[in-house]
């Protein structure tokens, strides 16, 4: 019975830390940046955009091909930014095959 209390409490300590980073990671932004920082994108969590800046510099100095390739590269340098953040809590939330035990 002590054994079965214990991994409940294991398994409850764990859900506690798993619910605080998900928590976390929910309120990150992540940044993606282009022309030399002239053109900044920050996504939340998901990859959704929600903030775009562009200098004055970088509007007088690209055409406007030249300045829609440069805000595309920045929203999605943001978005693999939080695509990795995203793969890596999941990877450290689900346990490695062999961490799995099993009782009979």
């Amino acid at each position: 019975m002590q054994e079965a209390q214990a991994r409940l409490e294991a398994l409850i300590a764990t859900a506690e830390r798993a619910e605080a980073r998900v928590e976390a990671w929910s309120a990150a932004e992540f940044s993606g940046r282009a022309d030399e920082g002239g053109i900044v994108a920050v996504t939340d969590a998901l990859g959704t955009l929600t903030r775009l800046e562009i200098s004055p510099r970088s509007r007088r100095r690209l055409d406007a091909t030249n300045l829609a390739a440069a805000i595309l590269a920045a929203i999605t340098m943001a978005e693999e930014a939080a695509a990795t953040a995203r793969d890596a809590l999941l990877a450290d939330l689900h346990p490695a095959p062999g961490d799995v035990k099993r009782s009979r």
